[in-house]
């Protein structure tokens, strides 16, 4: 009864608490990075998409159940729909740690090589997890399908540019052709569509489906470094879980590249260190054939 009163409480009067912490933070602490805003010592408020607010509020819990991967802990999380623009808020815990993309040029090579072998063994840990049924209502099969992590649309930035969220697809298969089709929006010259035509007959249509973070970048990694020694840097958090959900295995490494592809330890780890080298290649050339994000 108690937490129904409060949650009550908070719901009619949010808008005005979350505007004066905003500010208290902004004055105290500074602007953080992208759509998080810092609120208190131990609490950051995350915005953006409703849709892409639900999947990460899924992902987090998901994820803090079944792996030791460190990441923040969802403690309220809501929409706000009447909105000219509707967005989705959540309040997490604050990770501690510095932002790996601010200290990767300060960190020694063998530091560096540690953090990969890290991040590397948090993908193994998610590839192990089991595929959860999907919701009851909809068509997709109990196993093989691509997905949020609970079975319903997700978000891709690597798909399309211009559709929020699609999906979920009960295999494979239909998941490569919608990301084929986004691609036939556009009129190209017969030579270009032979090459789209070619890359789809190449695509295998079998791979295991996994967990997937599906946005492993410098920016999303927080690190503590403790000394000079390779071991003396810690992984403290792996952040932003908006785009994760089931994909074919090679999703993740190519994620990878397409994120981050002019840093040579990252290229290295996702063509040689993960497997499935010709699929992550083969998603490379066909984002090569067009070199722009498709609508």
């Amino acid at each position: 009864m108690t937490h129904n009163w409060l949650h009550a409480l908070f719901s009619r009067f949010r808008s005005g608490i979350i505007a004066y912490l905003q500010r208290r933070g902004l004055a105290k602490y500074g602007i953080m990075k992208g759509k998080v805003s810092r609120l208190t010592s131990g609490l950051v408020l995350k915005d953006g998409n409703p849709d892409d607010m639900t999947a990460e509020v899924e992902a987090l819990a998901f994820v803090a159940a079944h792996t030791s991967i460190p990441v923040p802990r969802v403690q309220y999380h809501w929409q706000e729909l009447d909105r000219p623009e509707p967005r989705g808020l959540i309040i997490m815990n604050l990770m501690p740690g510095e932002m790996l993309a601010r200290v990767w040029s300060k960190i020694s090579p063998a530091q560096r090589q540690h953090v990969m072998r890290t991040l590397a063994g948090f993908v193994s840990q998610l590839r192990l997890l089991s595929q959860p049924p999907p919701p009851c209502l909809s068509r997709l099969p109990r196993e093989g399908w691509i997905g949020s992590t609970l079975g319903h649309s997700f978000v891709d930035c690597s798909v399309t540019s211009q559709i929020p969220s699609f999906g979920p697809f009960a295999t494979e298969s239909d998941f490569h052709d919608y990301r084929l089709s986004r691609y036939n929006t556009i009129a190209w010259s017969a030579p270009t569509a032979a090459k789209f035509t070619d890359v789809r007959r190449r695509m295998r249509d079998d791979h295991p489906i996994v967990f997937t973070h599906g946005d492993f970048n410098r920016r999303n990694v927080l690190v503590r470094v403790h000394g000079p020694e390779a071991e003396d840097i810690e992984v403290t958090a792996l952040l932003d879980w908006e785009q994760a959900g089931w994909r074919p295995i090679y999703w993740e490494p190519w994620k990878w590249i397409f994120e981050t592809p002019h840093v040579p330890e990252w290229v290295d780890v996702a063509e040689n260190g993960m497997g499935y080298k010709e699929d992550v290649l083969l998603a490379r050339e066909l984002q090569g054939i067009m070199g722009t994000l498709p609508p």
